[in-house]
C-alpha cells in the first residue's frame, strides 16, 4: 500500500513486485517474469484529496513534519490530486530553512491553522521491585 502511493506521488502509473505473487491477492492481476522471477503489476494509489497535519508551514503550501508524521505524509501529500494541510504553527515565507522542507508548495492546495491542539504526555510507570 504504502509503494502504491510512493509511486502516484512520482507520477509513475503502475509498477511491479514480487510481494504478493502465488497468493489470493495476484488473482486478475498482470504476472511478468524478470531474470526468471514471477512479478505482479500494481497500479498507483492515488486520492482525490489527501489531508495531512504538519508541524509548520508557510501560506506557500511548504510543509515540515514532526516525529513519525514524517513516516507516510509525504507520499500521501504527493499523492493528492488535491492535498489539504493542517498546520500546529502557520510561519511567514522565509522562515522555514529549505533543507527542513519536507513538502513543497507545489504539492498543497490549501493549508489552515489549526487550533485546541492537547499535548498528551505519557507517563512511565514501572512496578516495584518484588
Amino acid at each position: 500500500l504504502a509503494t502504491r502511493i510512493q509511486m502516484a506521488g512520482m507520477g509513475i502509473p503502475a509498477f511491479y513486485t514480487p510481494a504478493g505473487y502465488g497468493t489470493e491477492i495476484a488473482e486478475g492481476k498482470e504476472v511478468r517474469e524478470f531474470g526468471g522471477k514471477k512479478y505482479l503489476m500494481e497500479l498507483a494509489l492515488h486520492a482525490d484529496f489527501a489531508i495531512v497535519k504538519a508541524w509548520k508551514g508557510d501560506k506557500y503550501g511548504n510543509l515540515v513534519f514532526r516525529k513519525t508524521t514524517r513516516n507516510f505524509s509525504t507520499s500521501m501529500a504527493k499523492a493528492g490530486n488535491i492535498t489539504i494541510a493542517e498546520v500546529e504553527h502557520l510561519v511567514e515565507p522565509g522562515e522555514l530553512d529549505p533543507d527542513h522542507i519536507h513538502v513543497p508548495g507545489i504539492y498543497v492546495h490549501r493549508i489552515f491553522k489549526g487550533t485546541n491542539y492537547e499535548k498528551r504526555i505519557e507517563r512511565k510507570t514501572i512496578s516495584a521491585a518484588v
